[in-house]
């Protein structure tokens, strides 16, 4: 029996679409030329192409934040691939699911290539199509280094397919990408419905050349990610503040150049269909009875995520991203936060206190009667719990309910107040923003021993947040690593991160309780290719990760 090494279009075409701008309705039930020929059948086919990010960015993102020095295990552990432990193995689940869920999208951007071909009608769908695809190796390629390029259309079971380096495989995206980037591409420059685009495309092209510098060590490529990112809007000024964005209100701003689009009007059960953005950050915060939001508890913050905020030791409170980031304050209801009219009324029970609050802590509770009661929850290595018993700080992470701060970032508080569900999030989920445009550039600059240049980029982000500004003599990698944890904690983003620069044992075994020191060794800054997909493709075989 022949091995099928991807699913084919016929397989992925069953998944759903990813908003209401994106959803494919085969009513004929037989994909081929006779409904994709259709305008229907087309942009069907397109907007299925969209669909795997729902599956990698709500329902799996245990590979891009578990494991991490950002967030650990609550109540719930994280599952044992993102702790390197003795039973991570290449049988994974969540390494498996999102090796295949990301060439199901590749499967199905080819797809859109093929049955749109050279009909200009069609050209702008086939363009982001590529775009698409070339996202999708650019998630494989940060995790597993090289991979299977597959970039034709599959009309018929695929039965080996040769791993590509690394560096072939970034060079495949930067060359679609620079074409896509091109002025006479069919892309959009900007896109409102979620759809790929060419600011995206810079976006990504940036963040391309930056991954593959450190690879190559080529200088070019550090100065490409720069004029990439400049060319997507790095170098610009950011007016929305943080709180804005990140709230229900922030959704169609034009800092977003990327995202995953979520709408009530397209759901069947608006309980179940949304994503678990809001929920996976966050302690547990007792049952429905409580009037909080409902929590996986399974990523939780470390102290390192508080204390990376502490960066002014004269004024660290200016930074308005702590209080955009952090629910320091849990109400009689959780959401009597977002109550103008009862946001200072609502008795407060628990005041999540950060190191440089504690000495504030008298004024804290004389500002408004609401908080003449509330227990002080220190968020210290040692410290006062919710019970007033003096404990650690891991102790309230993982044992206490309500024992640390709330992870607010993401909270959809339209839906999360009326739906108890870890799944009712309507809010779309941001992929690419001109912040971490800028953060790459500055990144790229601390490469080429630029630190003047660096602090521009980074001052864009940081003015935003007023944040005291940061200095020339200050710029490093570890300063741009702190940076994007302030900026995109939770933004799928931080296992990358810390691998790219090299600092993922360093980062987690620090900061993480989960990961003792000396557990990261170097096999674990590559995922392991599934076991499964060398089982269905031979020419894997023999060409595993090293270590697994």
């Amino acid at each position: 029996m022949k091995k099928k090494y991807i699913l084919l279009s016929i397989v992925c075409l069953l998944l759903t679409g990813c908003s209401d701008f994106l959803e494919q309705d085969n009513k004929s039930n037989v994909p081929g030329a006779e409904y994709y020929e259709t305008s229907t059948g087309f942009e069907s086919l397109c907007n299925a192409a969209y669909s795997a990010l729902r599956s990698i960015y709500s329902e799996s993102p245990w590979l891009f934040e578990g494991g991490t020095d950002l967030f650990a295990s609550g109540r719930t552990p994280v599952n044992v691939c993102n702790l390197y432990g003795q039973n991570y193995s290449s049988a994974d689940a969540d390494v498996e699911t999102f090796y295949t869920e990301h060439y199901k999208g590749i499967s199905l951007a080819n797809e859109v290539i093929y049955w749109g071909g050279d009909n200009p009608d069609r050209a702008e769908r086939v363009a982001e199509a590529r775009g698409l695809r070339a996202f999708y190796y650019l998630n494989m390629v940060q995790q597993f280094g090289g991979i299977p390029l597959i970039m034709e259309r599959a009309s018929s079971p695929i039965i080996e397919v040769a791993r590509a380096s690394a560096e072939e495989v970034y060079q495949f995206i930067i060359n679609e990408l620079s074409n896509l980037a091109d002025d006479a591409s069919a892309l959009v420059t900007k896109a409102t419905d979620g759809r790929f685009n060419k600011a995206a495309t810079w976006h990504y092209l940036a963040k391309a050349y930056l991954c593959r510098g450190y690879i190559t060590g080529d200088s070019n490529d550090f100065e490409q990610a720069i004029a990439s990112a400049k060319a997507a809007g790095a170098g610009q000024s950011l007016t929305t503040p943080f709180t804005i964005l990140f709230s229900n209100a922030g959704e169609g701003n034009e800092e977003v150049l990327f995202y995953v689009g979520y709408s009530t009007e397209t759901v069947e059960n608006i309980q179940k269909d949304g994503n678990r953005q809001q929920a996976d950050y966050c302690p547990y915060l007792k049952g429905a009875e409580a009037g909080h939001k409902n929590t996986t508890s399974t990523l939780t913050p470390t102290l390192w995520m508080h204390e990376v905020f502490n960066t002014d030791t004269n004024n660290p409170a200016q930074d308005e991203r702590y209080e955009g980031t952090f629910m320091t304050e849990l109400r009689q209801s959780y959401w009597d936060y977002y109550d103008e009219d009862k946001k200072n009324t609502s008795e407060v029970i628990y005041y999540y206190c950060p190191s440089w609050k504690i000495d504030e802590i008298d004024e804290w509770r004389a500002a408004f009667p609401s908080r003449a009661n509330a227990t002080i929850v220190e968020m210290l290595p040692e410290g006062n719990n919710i019970s007033d018993q003096h404990t650690t700080y891991v102790a309230k992470m993982s044992a206490d309910i309500c024992g640390v701060a709330p992870f607010r970032k993401f909270d959809d508080v339209d839906n999360g107040k009326k739906y108890y569900s870890t799944t009712s999030s309507m809010r779309d989920i941001y992929l690419a923003r001109l912040a971490e445009t800028n953060l790459i550039a500055a990144e790229a600059c601390i490469q080429l021993n630029k630190p003047e240049e660096a602090v521009t980029y980074v001052n864009i982000v940081r003015n935003r947040a007023k944040a005291t500004p940061a200095t020339a003599d200050e710029m490093s990698i570890d300063y741009i690593l702190n940076e994007r944890a302030r900026e995109l904690a939770g933004e799928y983003l931080r296992w990358p991160d810390l691998v790219r620069t090299g600092k993922l044992a360093e980062y987690v075994e620090a900061h993480n309780p989960d990961i003792p020191a000396g557990r990261i060794t170097s096999k674990f800054y590559l995922r392991p290719i599934p076991l499964s997909a060398i089982e269905l493709n031979p020419a894997l075989a023999g060409h595993q990760n090293e270590g697994w």
